[in-house]
């Protein structure tokens, strides 16, 4: 089973074992304390080791709040599964290792808070749509963040999914499945002619081909806007 897999069982196996998963129960199924503090810019939790403590962003909006949580404890899951760590210290290093933990947190998260076969059933119905970030976020209280991940993860062609807005257009937060290779950072800047910003713009939805904010490669693109949002799937072309 390759990490990735063996991730999301780990997240299946604990939301099991411990739901509901309010914030209580959250910490409780690995025995450490949590507290709410003002934290630097960017920064949005923190596990303070030698307390076994878990801080969360106190200016962060509960949804947000209950993703980062989740997002630690998978930090704390990870660091006690030996045969993890041994995996992972084998395939990466240095930067390219913390991104690929950061990365595995957060499709751990995302599992705990969203079960996978919830987000199948609705690619199933409506397909890889941008649509789905704020419906299921709303429909199931969870983060956008929670389900632009599973939408990477779960979409059936390799594809990167994010949201942006404000003004200047700049990503909020991305995700990519493992097969692309392209990042896309938050806080990239989106040009004002890219159709991700005319389609926030005009508040009409854009399917065609356009590159990643920050790359020059083209991909299938579907945006959706929607409260000042824009919510996009970015799909790799086939030749």
């Amino acid at each position: 089973m390759d990490l990735r897999s063996r991730i999301i069982r780990m997240a299946r196996e604990y939301r099991q074992a411990h739901a509901p998963l309010t914030a209580e129960r959250l910490v409780q199924g690995i025995e450490v304390s949590l507290s709410y503090a003002k934290l630097p810019e960017g920064k949005f939790g923190a596990f303070i080791e030698e307390q076994q403590r878990i801080v969360i962003d106190e200016d962060s909006p509960p949804k947000r709040q209950r993703f980062t949580l989740a997002h630690e404890v998978m930090h704390h899951l990870i660091r006690r599964d030996a045969d993890i760590l041994s995996d992972l210290h084998e395939e990466f290093e240095g930067g390219q290792l913390e991104a690929q933990l950061e990365a595995l947190c957060n499709l751990g998260a995302a599992e705990m808070l969203l079960p996978g076969e919830v987000v199948e059933a609705a690619i199933a119905r409506k397909g890889q749509s941008p649509r789905l970030i704020p419906e299921l976020a709303e429909g199931h209280q969870v983060s956008e963040e929670v389900v632009i991940i599973a939408l990477a993860e779960r979409g059936p062609t390799p594809s990167l999914v994010l949201m942006a807005g404000a003004k200047p257009l700049r990503v909020f937060f991305s995700a990519k499945h493992e097969r692309v290779f392209d990042r896309v950072s938050r806080g990239t800047a989106v040009h004002r002619d890219h159709p991700l910003a005319v389609a926030l713009e005009t508040g009409l939805p854009y399917r065609g081909k356009a590159t990643l904010p920050g790359h020059p490669t083209p991909y299938g693109l579907e945006a959706y806007p929607k409260g000042g949002r824009v919510y996009a799937v970015f799909r790799e072309l086939h030749n």
